[in-house]
């Protein structure tokens, strides 16, 4: 049997160019996996998702280190990655990142990296330029694709304002445990807590 796909049409882009430099929109994470890289570095490997706006169902993704071997660019990394979730959880559960009370300080707590999946939080979004890269085919420098890389928009910021935070429940976790080395992945699937 034959079939001819003469009059189909050609094959999208499949959302072609990043999301627009300074769009701010609110998206919710996807927790895919903890990976280790090739440094030994291990860091969050997760996916976001735009939930409403003219950008709506569109994705990005991202690694943020979250344990290292102790060199200088090891720490500086994972105290970048403590910076970028302190201001998911402000942003999710609209902390004023100056409140220094008891009620703000344990809301910026989490028990598990896994308390981050299905989060919800306002992000603004910037256009990285993709790097230069030999195709292994042909021998040619080419260049890599732009991607998204976003941050967090907290309560502070004017573009904040119309969102609506989520609650957080009572019984906060009470310990420091940002800091906590994170879990292997394994074969177990994350689960969305019931306030994500």
């Amino acid at each position: 049997m034959t079939m001819d796909f003469n009059d189909a049409e050609p094959q999208s882009s499949g959302g072609g160019e990043p999301i627009p430099k300074g769009t701010v929109a609110p998206v919710i994470v996807s927790l895919r996996t903890i990976k280790t890289g090739k440094t030994g570095a291990q860091g969050l490997d997760i996916e976001y998702t735009v939930t409403a706006g003219p950008y709506a169902k569109r994705k990005a993704w991202g690694w943020h280190g979250v344990a290292g071997n102790g060199s200088d660019g090891h720490n500086k990394m994972v105290s970048i990655t403590r910076s970028y979730i302190r201001a998911m959880i402000e942003s999710a559960f609209g902390i004023d990142p100056a409140d220094d009370s008891q009620d703000a300080m344990n809301g910026r707590r989490i028990s598990d990296w896994q308390d981050l999946d299905g989060m919800e939080f306002v992000a603004r979004f910037d256009v990285e330029e993709g790097s230069d890269y030999v195709d292994q085919r042909t021998g040619e420098t080419r260049r890599g694709k732009d991607k998204n890389t976003l941050r967090a928009v907290t309560p502070d910021d004017p573009d904040y304002n119309g969102f609506k935070p989520a609650k957080r429940k009572a019984s906060a976790p009470k310990g420091n445990v940002m800091g906590a080395t994170p879990k292997a992945a394994g074969g177990n699937g994350i689960s969305r807590p019931d306030w994500g």
